[in-house]
């Protein structure tokens, strides 16, 4: 395809995909990133309406934990950020997580994940171009002495 015959908006989320990936990369070990609806808050939270929200955090080993819901998505409270012996490239239920509707994976493929992400928000007809979402970052707090 030449670029005056793409659809409407292709390359806005083939440049979301890039920016996932280096929002992700070389980030320290317990790093959140959370994607969601720009304009979906407290209010549309309490009305129990949907919006597909995304949250990856990194894990030890250059791990990716990526989970899909249609809640918003609250920070975990782990214990630590252990990648051993968690099964990778695996789909799993969204069970484990009360928050966590549409379920999880790990990964240490970044491109996987940001692939995953833009076409979960792509394809979910909640949002119709990447400049809908919103994000936030949180930074690993250093431990206490």
């Amino acid at each position: 395809m030449t670029r005056d015959t793409e659809p409407a908006g292709t390359r806005e989320w083939a440049n979301m995909t890039g920016w996932v990936v280096e929002s992700v990369s070389d980030k320290p070990v317990g790093f959140v990133f959370d994607l969601g609806p720009r304009d979906y808050g407290p209010a549309e939270e309490e009305k129990g309406l949907e919006a597909v929200c995304a949250q990856v955090v990194v894990l030890q080993d250059d791990v990716f934990m990526l989970r899909r819901s249609r809640t918003v998505l609250r920070r975990l409270n782990l214990g630590d950020h252990s990648a051993d012996d968690l099964p990778l490239e695996e789909w799993l239920d969204g069970d484990h997580f009360e928050d966590c509707t549409d379920g999880y994976f790990f990964t240490q493929d970044v491109d996987l994940v940001a692939d995953a992400v833009t076409s979960w928000f792509r394809d979910c007809g909640f949002v119709s171009t990447p400049e809908d979402l919103g994000c936030s970052y949180e930074f690993p707090r250093p431990a206490a002495c």
